[in-house]
């Protein structure tokens, strides 16, 4: 079920307001890391307790570089090397020290980051590691591969591959790219990332085994991948993994309630009454046996540390290798205000028989409930968009649903703490187009000017009146900027976007193909951005203005062109003194 939901959104949203979709990959997203948090809602894992190790068959801590065949194919000759320097990984942050289990003995690097040349200048770092032994795998039909590793990424590429037969076939098991699961944000793995793979089809039973991990920057100022501590081993009999856990109903809840099934970090106690917390995952069986398995989902209260919601999916029956998506029998309404702390996990029976239960990690999501504040962000920046640039200005955006009518009277947005005091931005509203047209535009803020005091911190951009989003529809919030050689300007982003929709608005075209042609795109950061519904946020200074309206001189649309009443269609109130005032008209 889980591929063919994520199958359809993902055909529906390309071919709706991202047809544009295939050019991000080369769009610019620089990176920050700067904490403000006083909440993570990125996933944590614990592992079970239940696990037993599989039987190890074959290892290599990667601190001997005579076990291992490089081949290199590049232009430049760069190699996979032995790094014995955890700190050597070229991208900092919490990426650095590499944080394998056997990383000071040694582990493998290759870095792009550090040798790799101009972009599109012909040079290219491709480089191969190969176990230099082949591992005899007769006696076992059911392995897999286990392997730690880090990296940033940045359009290179990296395949992991098994050759059965001493390198006279190969196949790839992954090719690996920010967006395969990998729960760090900013293009990053996680530190160390466990990679498994089930390699029974491939290797099971086969005698000379090799292991290969392939590196290419394709020409691009890229960055690297460490590797460490590959092991093959058996698996075992009962084994089960949970993955992918949402709690808005991404995968199988949005189909009953509407809109898009997102995750809200920040969410209002309207919103959630109408749209109840849905918890959902992704359950493998890793095991050997076919297994009985069941999801758990408890919710805890942080001011009272107590469980106040529990509940489990139905039974699955699993065989060997296969997967299933499941949901939670009951959703979770809060009753009050406050931060909840969602913690998610599977238990596995063997067949039913009630003899052997294994257990899944245990993932922790949070959630606030909140008065006037929708939001998406995971309240600590670990990534930025630069909206002010000196070859076009961008607008970021954080598409929202609505399930139960309010009034928006402003943005917040989190400003980057390397953008210029003096710098304009403002906010917008859209309307999405679900029939496949770009987003709708609806209103727009006022320019306001950056200050010093708005750097690393968060900013309200205010509508000159409420706007009111009715129940059933989605829209797009953002926040955009002008072309400016000099005063650069960035929102901050926090968190990975898997089970949440944004985009990208190229306004002057910089990075279009002609150049010169504005459009939408998607992007994979949460910018943050909130919705903002409290009355209290409009500012003073919109005050004044609606009191100084002056005389009416004509009804415009949203182009500026003069018209009169059309239905449904957002008009404008322009005034002798320029104070532009929004009204909506229905005919």
């Amino acid at each position: 079920m889980k591929k063919t939901l994520l199958s359809a959104w993902a055909i529906l949203f390309a071919s709706a307001t991202f047809a544009q979709q295939a050019n991000v990959a080369n769009l610019p997203n620089e990176s920050l890391t700067k904490g403000y948090s006083i909440m993570s809602t990125t996933p944590n894992f614990t592992p079970s307790s239940a696990a037993v190790a599989p039987a190890t068959i074959w290892s290599n801590d990667c601190s001997d570089i005579s076990t291992w065949t490089v081949t290199n194919t590049s232009t430049q000759f760069f190699e996979w090397q032995i790094e014995m320097d955890p700190n050597a990984t070229p991208a900092g942050g919490a990426l650095t020290p590499m944080a394998s289990t056997s990383a000071s003995n040694g582990y493998m690097m290759i870095s792009s980051d550090l040798n790799g040349g101009p972009d599109g200048n012909g040079t290219t770092i491709s480089t191969e590691f190969t176990n230099a032994t082949p591992v005899d795998l007769t006696m076992y039909p059911n392995v897999q591969l286990t392997f730690q590793h880090n990296f940033r990424w940045w359009n290179d590429t990296r395949i992991v591959r098994i050759s059965p037969d001493n390198g006279v076939t190969w196949v790839d098991l992954d090719v690996i790219t920010d967006d395969a699961g990998y729960t760090y944000p900013a293009q990053s793995s996680d530190n160390p990332h466990m990679s498994v793979y089930d390699i029974s089809s491939v290797a099971g039973g086969m005698s000379e085994v090799l292991v290969q991990f392939y590196y290419n920057d394709n020409d691009i100022w890229a960055w690297y991948w460490a590797v460490d501590d590959v092991a093959i081993s058996e698996l075992p009999d009962n084994n089960i993994v949970s993955s992918d856990e949402v709690m808005g109903g991404w995968w199988i809840g949005y189909q009953t309630v509407g809109g898009l099934g997102q995750d809200y970090t920040f969410n209002t106690m309207s919103q959630s009454a109408a749209n109840p917390y849905a918890f959902e995952s992704v359950l493998r069986n890793g095991g050997i046996a076919t297994q009985d398995v069941i999801m758990h989902v408890e919710v805890i209260e942080d001011a009272s540390s107590t469980t106040v919601f529990s509940s489990t999916s139905n039974v699955l029956t699993l065989a060997a290798g296969e997967q299933d998506t499941v949901a939670a029998t009951a959703t979770f309404s809060p009753a009050s205000g406050g931060l909840y702390t969602i913690e998610m996990w599977s238990e596995a029976d063997s067949a039913g028989a009630g003899l052997v239960y294994t257990y899944s990690d245990t993932a922790s999501k949070m959630t606030i409930i909140t008065d006037y504040t929708y939001g998406k962000d995971y309240n600590s920046a670990d990534g930025s968009w630069k909206i002010g640039r000196p070859d076009g200005g961008l607008e970021i955006s954080s598409t929202y649903d609505i399930y139960a009518d309010a009034d928006l009277y402003s943005v917040d947005a989190h400003i980057s703490d390397w953008s210029i005091p003096g710098a304009q931005v403002y906010a917008v509203l859209y309307e999405e187009d679900m029939t496949g047209g770009d987003p709708i535009l609806l209103d727009q803020t006022d320019d306001y000017t950056i200050q010093s005091s708005d750097l690393g911190a968060w900013i309200n951009l205010d509508f000159s009146s409420a706007f009111t989003l009715t129940t059933g529809t989605t829209f797009r919030i953002a926040i955009g900027s002008y072309l400016n050689p000099l005063d650069t300007v960035g929102v901050n982003t926090s968190g990975l976007g898997d089970y949440t929709a944004q985009g990208m608005f190229d306004k002057d075209g910089a990075y279009s193909d002609p150049v010169g042609t504005p459009g939408w795109y998607t992007i994979s950061g949460i910018p943050m951005l909130r919705m903002n519904f409290d009355p209290g946020s409009v500012s003073a200074v919109s005050d004044v203005k609606q009191e100084e309206k002056g005389k009416l001189i004509k009804i415009v649309d949203v182009l500026g062109r003069e018209t009169n009443k059309a239905k449904n269609s957002p008009l404008f109130y322009m005034y002798e003194n320029g104070i532009i005032e929004k009204q909506l008209i229905v005919e």
